[in-house]
């Protein structure tokens, strides 16, 4: 709820109101000096008693708006200011007729916008504004809806947050944050933990998993939902016989990103180890590809170029192994090594080497450049990784299209068993925001 505001007419209204209860009858002896002294004065504290009240209204709380020939212009109660083009707000109007607010949605029409839409009338309400427009409409707004969608830098920061979070980088020195399984299922405050890590960091390792092939899907039906991929909701990474897939074998694997044939990549892996090697082999490696790419930029920005710029195709054909397997399968995706997005932020990584395909749509003399430039970057997310070996019970997480893992060869007679299973970022946000919402830590 909003108090009344103060314009300048308020504080005109205060200062005369001051000036009636502190001036006094002059005596004789009263100077012109002490008569300017005296309405300094006034005039000082009229200015600071409006300041105190502005002061104490919600950040959010409209001071003034003013508009001109483009958009409205808006001062908020914490001193921010912000103009609201026009074309925005009507597009955005929130009554019924344009804004249906059991289903959150718009149900004003974009065939019906008037892109040069201006305001015939605008009126200061105790809440916020309303507006008359050019289109014979008229809106309402509330000065909290306004201060939130402001075009300000803080409220933009604060949007961005909302959608994800800000990613933190980390090298040989990372040591991923350790969480119990049974918790995680069991305490909200916990999973919001897990989550949050995973957004920033993306990576954490879960420890005392249960000893079966379905704890990875049943932690994230507890988030929201699996990613399905050709290979069922969960896939034993053994050593298969007529395998179909380089992974279900006991080789060395070298650093890569599950699924990287998808077009929609899975956003978090799951790789639950139910059974360990006995002895050497079996080691865990992972690095987290957006320090790497940053190196790449900084110290070999052509390399960088080269695999932002150069789209590489990833394939995988084939049969199931298990029932639950898709029965053949033919995935083709198309995509650069680096993803950067309309900042020039890195967005995804995709290496994976089992299924990066033989045909590159490239001029013959461009193919060198970009073997070398993959080769560096493939360097430096070895010179940065940490290794370490997973046992009986541990689960890691990972954002898959940010950071890589592999695995050291093993014995192939060897009883290792590692299940894996996926999560998409979507419903991982999803599930952040509503828990951020319900324990009130919403920034």
């Amino acid at each position: 709820m909003f108090v009344q505001r103060y314009s300048r007419l308020a504080g005109t209204t205060v200062l005369r109101s001051l000036t009636r209860l502190q001036v006094r009858p002059m005596s004789v002896a009263y100077s012109s000096t002490s008569s300017s002294q005296c309405h300094l004065s006034l005039a000082a504290e009229a200015s600071k008693q409006v300041a105190m009240k502005e002061a104490s209204q919600p950040a959010s709380h409209l001071v003034a708006s003013l508009p001109d020939q483009e958009g409205l212009n808006v001062k908020f109660g914490d001193g921010s200011a912000s103009q609201m083009p026009y074309v925005w707000l009507r597009d955005n109007c929130q009554c019924s007729k344009c804004y249906n607010p059991v289903a959150l949605g718009r149900s004003f029409l974009l065939e019906d916008l008037d892109v040069n839409v201006h305001a015939t009338k605008v009126q200061e309400s105790e809440d916020g504004v309303e507006i008359e427009w050019s289109d014979g409409h008229s809106s309402q707004f509330t000065a909290e809806w306004l201060y939130d969608r402001a075009f300000t830098t803080s409220a933009r920061a604060q949007q961005r947050n909302r959608y994800a979070l800000s990613r933190e980088p980390w090298g040989v020195e990372h040591k991923p944050a350790e969480f119990d399984y049974q918790t995680l299922m069991e305490d909200e405050k916990v999973l919001l933990d897990w989550l949050l890590t995973m957004e920033t960091k993306g990576s954490a390792l879960v420890k005392n998993t249960p000893n079966r092939d379905v704890a990875g899907p049943d932690l994230i039906n507890n988030i929201a939902f699996v990613k399905q991929s050709h290979y069922g909701p969960h896939s034993p990474v053994i050593n298969r016989e007529n395998t179909n897939n380089v992974a279900f074998t006991n080789v060395k694997l070298g650093m890569h990103n599950d699924l990287a044939q998808y077009e929609q990549m899975a956003g978090i892996i799951f790789i639950q180890c139910v059974m360990q090697h006995q002895g050497k082999g079996g080691e865990s490696v992972i690095s987290d590809g957006l320090l790497a790419a940053e190196c790449l930029r900084r110290d070999h920005p052509e390399a960088f170029q080269v695999l932002t710029t150069t789209d590489a195709y990833f394939w995988d054909k084939g049969h199931a192994n298990f029932p639950w397997e898709m029965e053949s399968f033919f995935k083709i995706s198309k995509r650069p090594i680096i993803t950067l997005n309309n900042d020039n932020e890195v967005v995804c990584v995709a290496m994976n080497n089992g299924v990066r395909h033989s045909y590159l749509d490239l001029p013959s003399h461009k193919v060198k450049k970009f073997y070398a430039a993959l080769k560096l970057f493939n360097d430096i997310l070895y010179d940065n990784a940490i290794r370490f070996k997973m046992e009986a019970g541990d689960m890691m997480t990972l954002d898959n299209i940010r950071c890589l893992h592999g695995r050291e060869g093993y014995e192939d007679f060897s009883p290792r068993h590692i299940e894996s299973s996926y999560l998409d970022w979507d419903e991982a946000r999803c599930r952040r925001r509503r828990l951020q919402e319900k324990l009130e830590l919403f920034v």
